[in-house]
């Protein structure tokens, strides 16, 4: 049966992937996010569209009212002086929206370690937004909570053209699980397209695997016909440098900084409850040929 469903933070990874898999299985699907050509294509393929700002609690009241069901997100700002500041007003917003809408049914994107509430950099935000969905009478909300987005390794495509390595402050050998954003919009449309949602769930969502980022650096050096391609495990002051250097703000690269700790010390954004639901297809080898590849291509022809 078709469903009217609205997709917040539409044209992302993994939002974009959502809206074309809803349309192609036949439902009327309505793309949230801030005006630009990505949003305009969606529109292209058949979506409704709404351009406006997340922190605008009358505009997304009205992109859901009538809705059969919604992916709710938060959009990342990693320029904001005050990150987790941002997630609440934005997260606050969002609820308002909802209740005032009447919304029954959302897949809100969460994360991996949401069930903490301190130590987990960003996460915490999604902690917080989780309980605020969780508080709303009337909706019936399932939280996925994915582990370490595979994408996030397109942050060493400078790295590679310019000093020759992958690296990071974290931990060469320090194995953790790793999803590619297809696979999280591939969760989401299987929930919102249920007939009905379990209140309150929690899915996570682990890959096929855990890996290593010296593993996951092996499988971009053989993508990218660099084989020998070396990992280095940058120290913590190092990196920060690099990400604020980046134009990442302060406040950010301090909850990076906090999160990638968490992942060394073996703690919850380590770990998942890995089961048939929760383990996902796409290897790093896969993404690294898919993704990462072409990334990496066009960056240097761009060069």
């Amino acid at each position: 049966m078709s469903k009217k469903i609205t997709v917040l933070g539409a044209t992302g990874n993994i939002g974009t992937a959502l809206v074309h898999s809803l349309l192609q299985q036949g439902h009327q699907v309505t793309a949230v996010s801030r005006p630009s050509a990505r949003l305009d294509a969606l529109a292209q393929a058949g979506a409704i569209t709404r351009a406006g700002d997340a922190h605008d609690a009358a505009f997304l009241t009205e992109a859901l009212r009538g809705a059969d069901a919604a992916f709710l997100m938060i959009p990342p700002n990693p320029t904001s002086p005050n990150v987790l500041g941002f997630m609440d007003e934005i997260g606050e917003a969002t609820a308002r929206a909802v209740r005032d809408s009447g919304l029954q049914q959302a897949v809100h994107l969460s994360s991996i370690g949401a069930d903490e509430a301190a130590g987990t950099g960003p996460v915490v935000g999604l902690h917080r937004q989780e309980a605020r969905l969780n508080a709303i009478e009337g909706l019936k909300v399932r939280h996925l909570r994915p582990a370490y987005f595979m994408e996030n390794l397109l942050a060493n495509v400078g790295l590679i053209q310019h000093m020759g390595i992958a690296g990071s402050a974290t931990k060469a050998d320090a194995a953790f699980p790793m999803v590619a954003t297809k696979d999280i919009a591939a969760k989401a449309a299987e929930f919102l397209t249920a007939d009905q949602l379990d209140n309150h769930a929690v899915q996570y969502i682990l890959g096929p695997r855990d890996y290593s980022l010296a593993e996951a650096t092996a499988a971009i050096g053989q993508a990218i016909g660099r084989p020998e391609l070396p990992y280095v495990a940058f120290s913590y002051e190092d990196a920060k440098k690099g990400m604020v250097g980046a134009g990442l703000s302060e406040n950010q690269a301090d909850l990076y900084d906090e999160m990638t700790r968490n992942i060394n010390e073996g703690k919850s954004m380590a770990s998942g409850p890995r089961d048939a639901a929760s383990t996902t297809p796409t290897t790093v080898e896969e993404f690294a040929q898919a993704v990462f590849a072409p990334a990496f291509k066009a960056a240097t022809a761009g060069a």
